[in-house]
């Protein structure tokens, strides 16, 4: 099984991902992606133990189904997208039981933020990731333009949504759904070291509702009203379970 996990940048989806290999590798499942064959699966530094893809289409997910097998059950970071088009047949893979998508998200205020902390780190090291992030409006547009991404790979068949103030916060309670939806059990003692002692999880200051301190009120009411919708509906499953069906129609051009 393939295991996708999600997420927009700065949603907590490294913390996440490390969560995920941690239980798997724990429960006897190597994570392990080397191979000379390796082609769309590119490691970032050995230091950060990560299986990281920048694409996500047909060739990519059908590749690393192959390289996993039938047996095995390794998880892959992902901020990549996918075409309208692949959502019935992704959607069909979740159902078969051959990939499985965890998907990361946060409160899209905090999003904003945690990406300006990003950007001026990246201009003071000379990193080109974030770097071109200007200000509180740019951080916004590129986080709406994202959410539309998070919410196709959430609305997915089976997908598991994850908050990141519960992966952070409520380690255990995310450890208990990730148990059942991957069929393993794993110690939790052992997990929760390696995931907040030895793993690199590309945090920045690692606040629960950083925007209910750092916006002030028109800040927040502007970033409230923008976002409002997933505000509003993005704890929901019917508003996932109304995308699934609204995004199976457009793939088969009924809209």
């Amino acid at each position: 099984m393939l295991i996708i996990a999600y997420g927009i940048p700065k949603s907590g989806s490294t913390l996440t991902y490390e969560l995920l290999r941690g239980m798997l590798t724990n429960a006897g499942y190597s994570q392990d992606l080397s191979s000379k064959e390796r082609r769309t699966v590119q490691p970032l530094a050995s230091r950060m133990k990560r299986n990281f893809s920048g694409k996500m289409g047909r060739a990519e997910v059908e590749e690393l189904i192959a390289k996993i097998g039938p047996e095995g059950r390794i998880a892959v970071k992902t901020h990549a997208w996918f075409e309208i088009g692949d959502f019935a047949w992704l959607d069909a893979l979740c159902e078969k039981g051959e990939i499985l998508v965890i998907a990361s998200y946060r409160d899209p205020r905090d999003l904003c933020l945690s990406l300006l902390d990003a950007a001026d780190k990246a201009r003071g090291t000379g990193a080109k990731a974030f770097s071109n992030v200007r200000d509180m409006e740019h951080a916004a547009k590129k986080i709406r333009r994202r959410l539309d991404d998070f919410r196709k790979w959430a609305s997915l068949r089976g997908t598991v949504r994850v908050d990141y103030e519960d992966v952070a916060f409520a380690t255990d309670k995310v450890i208990d759904r990730l148990e059942q939806a991957l069929g393993i059990v794993c110690n939790r003692e052992e997990v929760l070291r390696y995931v907040f002692g030895e793993a690199i999880t590309l945090k920045n200051k690692a606040k629960s509702r950083r925007h209910e301190e750092e916006l002030d009120a028109a800040q927040n009411e502007v970033l409230s009203h923008q976002f409002r919708n997933f505000l509003r509906n993005g704890n929901g499953r019917e508003w996932f379970d109304k995308s699934r069906k609204r995004l199976l129609r457009r793939g088969e051009g009924e809209e």
